[in-house]
Parts: structure tokens; sequence; C-alpha cells
């Protein structure tokens, strides 16, 4: 069916082609009552306009709308600055929007559609259901997400590999000697925390360990629930001597919880955490850590939109060394970049004990008591994914 026209949808509505554009141009001169009806007869036909000629019309440069999750999320700044390093270099300009767990953003989709403004439309993915994004791209509005949840989607996106990037953390922490490795898992809900889970468990398996049930610790990203979990972990006599976590707020809780049963990371304890967010390097220790290519994701996602909206949607973006590229599930899409990982190793890891420690107090309390491992990092670190 082909795509309906401004003139196709003022004679739906009864109204002239001008009143229809000056709806989308957000004109004043249009009564609430006409706006609403040309509003209804465009979504009623999923009518999406030309952003760039509407933007154009204007007398401005086309905008790239970008939606995420909050601005306060860790992964957002460096998602952002490898968007920016694209979208500047190009005729575009960047409209940012967020869009919270808590709110539903459908509105805000429609609100994008009805502006006319965008060319296309960046997103960082969260708790929001896709459908209204891929109703959006199968109207002709070119929509990219930068999959950090690694939720299925027919939607063109860039994502990281979770489930290397445990494998390779679960395989330094054998190289250096460890047999009993929890994991303490986040919200398995998400794609992206089944993967790593998979990773975890084929790599034991992979270095002939047998996975203990008892060793995988529910701490759904909640530190207050991941430190009472991994302190009754460590009070039991077979305790492990490493632990990976979900992420690296997960990691700051493990280390707390080591701390506070009186043991040590990383003479006890080694821990690993997972993303690599700028404040892992300050802990205490250096938190060895699973890099997650943030302002890489950012660089794939907004070439891969310029991409398509420049109608070449061949393959994966020139630059991005090491991306493995898969088909789209739709015709016409640029399918799915998975980035690659690595290990960041810092002082949060060695090498296993060879006797367990026995503290000398628990909790940990006094004086003497070793810093937290969030000492001076203020006092709100993020426990989102």
């Amino acid at each position: 069916m082909p795509k309906l026209t401004i003139r196709d949808i003022a004679q739906l509505a009864g109204l002239s082609k001008s009143t229809v554009s000056l709806v989308l141009n957000n004109s004043p001169k249009v009564d609430p009552a006409t706006r609403e009806r040309v509003l209804e007869v465009m979504r009623s036909h999923n009518y999406t306009p030309s952003s760039a000629a509407t933007a154009l019309a204007k007398g401005r440069t086309p905008f790239i709308g970008m939606i995420v999750p909050g601005l306060t999320w860790h992964m957002v700044a460096a998602v952002n600055y490898g968007v920016a390093s694209v979208i500047e270099q190009s005729p575009y300009e960047i409209i940012l929007y967020t869009s919270t767990n808590e709110k539903d953003y459908t509105a805000l989709v429609e609100r994008i559609t009805t502006s006319g403004l965008s060319a296309g439309l960046l997103v960082v993915t969260h708790d929001q259901p896709l459908d209204p994004l891929e109703k959006l791209h199968r109207s002709g509005l070119p929509v990219v997400l930068v999959n950090t949840l690694g939720t299925p989607s027919s939607l063109p996106s860039v994502q990281t590999d979770n489930y290397e990037g445990t494998r390779i953390a679960l395989r330094h922490l054998v190289e250096l000697g460890h047999t009993r490795i929890a994991c303490v898992q986040g919200l398995m809900a998400y794609v992206c925390c089944q993967d790593r889970y998979r990773g975890y468990l084929d790599a034991l398996d992979e270095a002939g360990i047998s996975p203990d049930p008892g060793l995988t610790v529910d701490g759904g990203f909640h530190p207050p629930t991941v430190r009472e979990r991994v302190s009754e972990l460590l009070a039991r006599p077979d305790r492990p001597t490493a632990i990976v976590a979900q992420n690296d707020s997960t990691a700051y809780a493990v280390m707390q919880a080591v701390i506070d049963c009186g043991l040590r990371v990383p003479q006890d304890i080694s821990v690993v955490g997972f993303d690599d967010i700028a404040s892992s390097a300050d802990t205490h220790p250096p938190l060895t850590t699973v890099r997650q290519p943030f302002p890489e994701m950012g660089v794939a996602a907004a070439r891969m939109l310029l991409r398509t909206i420049d109608g070449d949607d061949a393959g994966a973006p020139d630059g991005d060394a090491g991306a493995v590229t898969s088909g789209g599930t739709d015709a016409g899409t640029a399918g799915t970049i998975s980035m690659p990982t690595s290990l960041i190793v810092r002082e949060s890891t060695t090498g296993a004990p060879s006797k367990p420690f026995t503290p000398a107090r628990t909790p940990a309390t006094g004086p003497d008591t070793p810093p937290r491992p969030w000492s001076g990092l203020g006092p709100n670190i993020s426990s989102q994914r």
C-alpha cells in the first residue's frame, strides 16, 4: 500500500492541504477541534509525515530524535557522547527526550510523530514496550535501538555481547585458580541477564567445574538485597573465593558485603562486575569488570540511523571493528549489530587463597574498618541496569 501524503490526509479529513500543513507545523492559527480532527485521521491511518521535509519547510535543519530512559542512568552519558560524535558531523541536530520506566512513552512517540521535526529516532531501551516504536518504524520513520537490555525486536539495533562478556570474566577467575565462583544475578526478566547467566554456566562447564546452585544469588540489582544475600553466602563454611556480579553497582554491594563480614577484597574474595561505568576505576580496591562499549554503541547506532535515512541499509557501519551484524527480521531493516565486550582487570581480583580466612570480627566495625568500595563516589550510586 503506498504511503499516504498530506493531500490524502486533507481529503480524508475534509479539509484543505494548507490546513493540514498548519497542524503539522503546530500553528496557533488552527483551532483545537480542527487540530484534533486531523490528528485523529493521522492516527487511524498510521500516517507519519515526512519529518525532514517538514523541518526544511520551516527553514530548520532536520533533527534526529533520541529517547533515553533518564539522564541519571549510568550508561546514558557515554551513549550520548558516541551519538553526538557522529550526528554533530552530519547535517542533523539532536532533540533529546527522556522517558523513565514509570511513564508510558506511547504519548511521547505520538508527539514526536505529529511534530514532524525528526528525520529518524534513536532509542536507548528500558522497560517500555517496543510496540509503538515498531509501528512507527513500519510507517516510515526510521528507528534504531541502542539495545542495552538485549530485548528481542524486529527493529534495527546495536547491542553488546553479554554472553561472551561473562565467559571472559569466568575464564579470568579460573586462570587465577578459583573453582568456587558465585554469581549474583540481576533482573532475570531481562534478556541481557539471561545471557550473562548462560555465559557463567557455560564457562564453568568448559573449565570442568560443576555448577553449584547454592552459589547463585538472586540480587535483582537491589544493593540492600545483594548485601544481605551475599553476607549469607559468605557465612557458609564452603563459601566461594570469587563472585561475579551482573552489573557494577551490584558489584559495589558485593564488595561492601565482603567488608561487612570482616573479609577482604581481593585477598579473601575476588569480585568482578559488568559494565565498567566511570566510578568503577575509583572503588576501593578498583573494580575488575567487563566493559560494555557504550560510546561505540552510540556511534554504531547513529551511523546505522543515518544510513537508513539515506536509504542504505547494507551491513555494519564502517569503522565498527569487531562488530557482528545479523540480518533484520523485517525487509528493509539493517539488522542487529553485536558489539564485543572486553575485560578490564584491576585490583579486585587475585589468585584464589590457599585456605579460607577466618575473620576477626563480623561485621567489620570500628576505627580500622576498611573503606566502603564507593567511598568518595557520592551517596547515590545508581542500581539501574
